[in-house]
């Protein structure tokens, strides 16, 4: 697709580095020899032994040779870092002991490596749960400054000549808040504009706060949440002009110029939104995975925002090339 060939070379200028968590994973390894063979970035593939990588390489016919094999070890760490990440755990009951261990496991090591700024990202997930990848993310590399929450989004890819949607738009968060409050909502929007930023910094990001009502043309307790957190998401961006935030809309007036005019005639948004927020974790993962399954829209993602740097998940059942271009998502959040 147009749109993925384009992030992919805006990823390949940047030079970076991905580290992967699960190296002694089939499909994990072989994205990453793909993404070194293409130029993409340098990538290191991380694993307990490297006799389980290389067993693995040789068994799928892939060539290592180009990829940095490693295996978790504290000095490659930044002692400081280290230091830290001891230091909190002792604070959660762990000893030194304990919190080292805990720092040698592969997810934790690759967030914890990322944050010792010597990778540009890391991607995890196709073996490990996303809860998993979460306890990496906060307590590895922790949020982003002035950002309470760590959430998600998928870049939804339409498919070529779909009638509506025209290029690639965010949806979030569809798979790590199930009930966030107006506070969270407001996390979760200003992050997922930075994220639309990092990838389309030539577009105006234009969110679309969600809902079952379209600016007051239903009254219900539940959607106290959504006015509140528009409220203070525009008030976040007021001195951006590049960035436009409106709510509570319907999907359709969100997507739909021609609804917009007869619903919301005063709305920022006329039916030209990129960026979705829904108001709950069933609506997020729900609408998702309809748009990607009846819609022909290619989902990548969960992709972690939020957190000081870049750290991603995979669906355990993903594929080589959800893999490869999850990378380069990861790449281009350094931005």
């Amino acid at each position: 697709m147009d749109a993925l060939i384009n992030l992919t070379e805006q990823a390949k200028a940047l030079k970076g580095t991905i580290i992967f968590a699960e190296g002694d994973e089939e499909r994990t390894i072989e994205a990453a020899v793909n993404l070194k063979r293409d130029g993409i970035c340098e990538v290191i593939a991380l694993a307990p032994t490297l006799e389980a990588m290389t067993a693995l390489a040789a068994k799928k016919g892939l060539d290592v040779s180009k990829i940095r094999l490693m295996t978790p070890a504290l000095e490659a760490l930044d002692q400081a870092i280290l230091a830290m990440f001891i230091e909190g755990r002792k604070n959660k009951g762990l000893s030194d002991g304990d919190a080292k261990a805990s720092a040698l496991s592969p997810l934790m090591f690759a967030a914890l490596y990322v944050k010792s700024g010597k990778a540009t990202g890391t991607v995890m997930g196709a073996r490990s749960s996303t809860p998993d990848v979460l306890r990496a993310a906060i307590g590895g590399i922790g949020a982003a400054p002035g950002m309470k929450l760590i959430s998600s989004f998928f870049l939804m890819v339409p498919p070529s000549g779909h009638p509506v949607i025209k290029e690639p738009v965010i949806y979030s968060d569809c798979g790590v808040n199930p009930d966030p409050g107006a506070l969270g909502l407001r996390d979760i929007a200003v992050a997922s504009v930075k994220s639309f930023k990092s990838l389309f910094p030539q577009r105006p990001a234009k969110a679309a706060f969600l809902s079952f009502s379209t600016k007051g043309s239903a009254q219900h307790a539940m959607l106290k949440k959504i006015t509140d957190a528009v409220a203070s998401t525009q008030a976040y961006f007021k001195e951006d002009p590049s960035v436009l935030i409106d709510g509570e809309l319907q999907f359709d007036t969100a997507v739909i110029a021609d609804i917009a005019k007869r619903k919301a005639p005063q709305s920022k948004i006329q039916g030209d939104a990129n960026i979705f927020i829904f108001p709950d974790l069933n609506a997020g993962n729900i609408c998702y995975k309809v748009t990607e399954r009846l819609g022909g829209f290619t989902a990548l993602g969960p992709i972690i925002q939020g957190a000081g740097a870049p750290i991603n998940d995979l669906s355990r059942g993903c594929s080589v090339r959800d893999i490869y271009y999850v990378a380069v998502v990861t790449l281009l959040q350094s931005r």
